[in-house]
């Protein structure tokens, strides 16, 4: 963040004063303006103590036991070895069982049937993943390929011989982070401090030679040292020491407030771009849904076929009407817990659920039904329920088959579960094809609303039926050793992954204040399309009341966009230039506008998403595309390219890698996206604040240099140095700070973001407030007050006195005529902190509500800034400090005029802008 520091030319300049107590007084300057460097210093220095580096998190994956290997010798000879990890080398075979971590990329030459991989930590889903020998196509992305596995990832079931193609940098895991250690891309904050540091590096300069001139061809003559003194006290009075500490406390109380919000703030330059930010790509899983299977609907007979009955986790208060319909329900959930390969355990009353997503779920929702996690495991346990056989769930067959029944007894009941179209196949309503009709509607009903659906079936095997000795055998539909039709239809599981509660409002929320909520997900379109038309991202009537004729075309056109079409779409090098084809411009154009859901990407498609964005996005006043500000959530390794892309990178507290976090802006602890949404609006209220603050701050200046150039016409000394440090180090300072603070004066979420290059934090209107307006009320009436409240002044000022040729009693009269200026110039500050706490709205009530008082830190200040005023006018070392003398009671009561008529000129600006704005309004309505 730029700095400004004229500590080193203040304190050469300042020391060429011969006056005894300026001297004294000089001494204050460097030791305010190096206090204030310090503490900047170690604000910065806290701030990045807490940020992790991403080798650290590589390093937490890296295996620390030895690898069984076979590698190749020199002459041909095989070796078998026992390998630390950094020791492997790409051709070296390796050995893996369940629990491994994975210590370099490898290709699988064999592995067990059923293998399995845990990719979270590589892709933030914590859905196990298949592995196989297999060959894949070319075009097939690495992070697909199911003869892959990778650096960092863990072996949870079964084991696989494979060989190491890539090691260190050269890992997929690898290649990632290399691309983290490019340098970011400005904030939107750091752009914003550096405008207004040129705006005021160019009004200092400006002024100071202003003054250097004046003070060269001025009558009253001067030494080399008084003009150069005279020029630097004119520049350093626009110069806003305390700008930095101001702008760092500021937002590390934003981030204490964010915090409070389930938002970790790791960069807190990224609360102000938040604020910002005009679309917000988020993942689906675990951020706008719960993360967690979750059996929807049951499908049961009722007469050939029943109704779907929710057991939505979001929506409870249907369980009576599920539960009312138990002995419809006795049969699916008996099945659904008899044919599962999950696990229940029960520990002191502890329930835990072992399994994969899908098969707890189906066993949570039937021990539901059935009356409980207790009344389910007893159900298993019984003689009659005994597993005697079972055929696991594959690719191949996509159903899972268990029989049942006591060993000896001659009894035995089969249940099948997996696709409907497969099963169905097996039940004897297919020979009804009114029940098959109405089963296939249903299913179709149930597929439309993106849920996943398994079919279960049941049949009672016939003495006849059973195998000698009852030996069941088989492994598919063909050759099992009894028979495998005729089964009786059972019912549907509808299972989706829900949304979380609140995201569909939160989402409405976001569009209102002008945010372009998107989905970016790995999921099946069809899913992803039904979650984002539930939670509002896809058909809001927000989005509805703001598209027409070719726009709703067009919405209708690119809604949905897979990861297949990106494909093609995306452009060379992976970056886009501005030598792309039209074609892909003009598309990508459309796609950024209309583009609601991306289905089925990989993570290179969400850095090509975002690039786009900040590429197409946003069209500007000219009709022509200036970039978005993006928001993007991500929670595997593979997502950190597209965190560090986007402007806000947001990377989930609870399921995001150590990488993912340590590339991310800020952490949602929660995972929830409401508490994104929530921090819009916090960064929002922070950008206000920071610029109702520099308002403030600014205000001041005028005063504060206009004494240097009155002493050209001859006026008394009205405002020394120290007395200006004092004013905006010892009060402004911490003034400003306690905006951060401030309660927002209007909606902040129901108009549009502001965008960084069109308005400006520091803009026109903040540099006509602040110089042009409240500045020069200020010094008007300090000005006043120097020659009104001081008896003395008008008579030294008459008498045309330089300094050189001051009595004892001129002294007197012109310490005194600097502290009513200094009194009223800390008086007018307040007015001005009063006033610039609203924009609009009426502080004391004058022609609306009354917005108050309400920020108690701000008003502790401002009794802050009259105790130290006092205690500068009145306290003996601080006068000697700062050149101040001690007043009567009539100078000290009759500048608070100027505090009264500064508050009140502003109430009536506010009411006359308020009328003004209203007329506009109704005119345009």
């Amino acid at each position: 963040m730029p700095k400004i520091n004229a500590t080193a030319l203040g304190t050469i300049l300042e020391d060429t004063d011969e006056v005894k107590d300026e001297a004294q007084a000089d001494y204050v300057t460097p030791i305010i303006l190096s206090a204030v460097i310090v503490m900047a210093a170690l604000l910065q220095w806290y701030s990045e103590l807490k940020a992790q580096s991403q080798m650290d998190a590589m390093q937490k994956m890296q295996s620390a036991s030895k690898v069984p290997t076979i590698r190749i010798g020199s002459k041909g000879e095989r070796l078998e070895l026992e390998l630390d990890p950094v020791n492997l080398v790409p051709g070296d075979v390796l050995f893996l069982q369940a629990g491994d971590r994975i210590p370099a990329d490898v290709r699988i030459l064999y592995c067990s049937d059923g293998m399995e991989v845990d990719n979270s930590a590589l892709t933030g889903e914590s859905m196990p993943e298949p592995r196989k020998t297999n060959t894949e196509p070319v075009t097939c992305p690495p992070e697909q390929s199911h003869n892959l596995a990778f650096f960092g990832t863990t072996v949870l079931k079964g084991n696989a011989t494979c060989v190491v193609h890539a090691i260190g940098d050269q890992t997929y895991l690898g290649k990632i982070n290399a691309s983290l250690n490019l340098p970011r891309v400005k904030s939107t904050l750091e752009i914003q401090i550096e405008h207004f540091v040129h705006i005021i590096a160019i009004v200092a300069i400006c002024v100071g030679l202003l003054s250097l001139v004046a003070n060269v061809v001025s009558p009253v003559k001067r030494t080399a040292a008084e003009v150069l003194q005279n020029a630097a006290a004119a520049l350093f009075a626009q110069v806003p020491e305390g700008l930095l500490p101001t702008v760092t406390i500021s937002l590390m109380i934003a981030s204490d407030q964010m915090a409070a919000r389930n938002v970790i703030v790791r960069k807190i330059d990224a609360i102000e771009t938040l604020g910002c930010v005009s679309v917000f790509c988020s993942d689906k899983t675990g951020t706008l849904t719960t993360g967690e299977m979750t059996v929807q609907d049951l499908v049961v007979p009722e007469g050939s076929v029943s109704v779907v009955k929710s057991l939505e986790v979001n929506n409870r208060d249907k369980e009576t009407e599920v539960f009312a319909k138990k002995q419809e329900l006795a049969s699916i959930a008996l099945c659904g817990i008899l044919n599962n390969a999950a696990d229940l355990k029960i520990d002191n009353g502890v329930e835990r659920w072992i399994g994969s997503p899908t098969e707890v779920a189906i066993l949570r929702a039937s021990s539901e039904v059935s009356g409980g996690a207790a009344a389910a495991k007893a159900t298993r346990e019984k003689p009659e329920h005994e597993k005697v056989f079972e055929i696991p769930f594959n690719s191949e067959n996509k159903w899972m088959l268990t029989v049942h029944g006591k060993p000896k007894s001659g009894k035995f009941f089969a249940i099948l579960k997996g696709a409907p179209e497969r099963v169905l196949k097996f039940c004897t309503v297919n020979a009804d094809s009114a029940s098959v009709a109405k089963v296939e509607q249903k299913l179709q009903d149930l597929m439309s609303q993106g849920r996943r659906v398994l079919c279960i079936a049941r049949r009672e095997i016939t003495e006849s039926a059973i195998p000698a000795g009852e030996k069941f055998e088989g492994t598919s539909g063909t050759d099992c050793n009894f028979p495998l039709e005729g089964f009786e239809f059972v019912g549907l599981y509808g299972i989706e992954d829900p949304p979380k509660k609140g995201v569909a409002e939160a989402v409405i929320q976001a569009q209102l204040a002008g945010v372009k909520v998107v989905m970016v997900t790995g999921d099946h379109p069809d899913t992803a399309r039904a979650i984002a038309t539930r939670i509002n991202i896809l058909g809001s009537s927000y989005d509805e009341a703001n598209q027409e004729g070719e726009q709703l075309q067009g919405a209708a056109e690119f809604a949905v966009i897979t990861g297949v079409m990106l494909d093609t779409r995306t452009p060379k090098g992976d970056n886009f230039t501005d030598g792309e084809p039209a074609d892909n411009v003009a598309w990508w154009k459309k796609a950024v506008q209309h583009t609601r859901v991306f289905a089925r990407v990989s993570p290179i498609h969400k850095q090509v998403i975002v690039m786009a964005y900040q590429k197409y996005g946003y069209i500007g006043h000219d009709g022509l595309p200036i970039g978005d500000i993006v928001a993007m959530t991500g929670d595997g390794v593979n997502d950190a390219p597209a965190l560090k892309q986007a402007e806000v990178g947001v990377a989930m507290g609870q399921r995001g890698t150590e990488v993912a976090k340590d590339a991310a802006d800020i952490v949602l602890h929660d995972d929830n996206f409401p508490s994104v949404v929530n921090g819009i609006e916090q960064g929002r209220l922070s950008s206000e604040n920071l610029q109702k603050s520099i308002m403030y701050t600014l205000c001041s200046k005028v005063p504060q240099v206009a004494p240097t150039f009155a002493e050209l016409f001859g006026f008394p000394q009205a405002l020394t140095v120290a007395q200006v440090l004092l004013i905006d180090i010892g009060t402004d300072i911490w003034t400003a700070i306690a905006y951060a603070l401030q309660p927002a004066e209007s909606k902040l979420m129901e108009r549009a973001p502001r965008h960084p290059r069109y308005e400006k934090m520091v803009n026109s209107r903040v540099l006509i407030y602040s110089y042009g307006y409240i500045g020069q009320l200020q010094m008007l009436f300090c000005w006043l007050m120097f020659f009104y409240a001081s008896p003395g002044i008008m008579a030294l000022y008459a008498s045309g006195k330089s300094p050189n040729e001051y009595t004892m009693k001129d002294f007197v009269a012109d310490t005194e005529g600097m502290t009513v200026y200094y009194w009223t110039l800390v008086l007018g500050q307040i007015a001005a902190a009063i006033s610039t706490t609203t924009k609009l709205q009426s502080v004391l009530g004058i022609g609306g509500p009354a917005y108050g008082f309400p920020n108690q830190s701000l008003n502790l200040m401002f009794v802050g800034e009259v105790v130290l005023g006092i205690a500068a006018i009145y306290l003996g070392p601080m006068q000697a400090c700062f050149n101040t003398g001690s007043l009567p009671l009539r100078s000290i009561l009759i500048p608070i005029s100027a505090f009264v008529g500064i508050v009140l000129i502003d109430e009536v600006r506010k009411l006359i802008s308020r009328r003004s704005e209203d007329t506009t309004t109704k005119a345009g309505k």
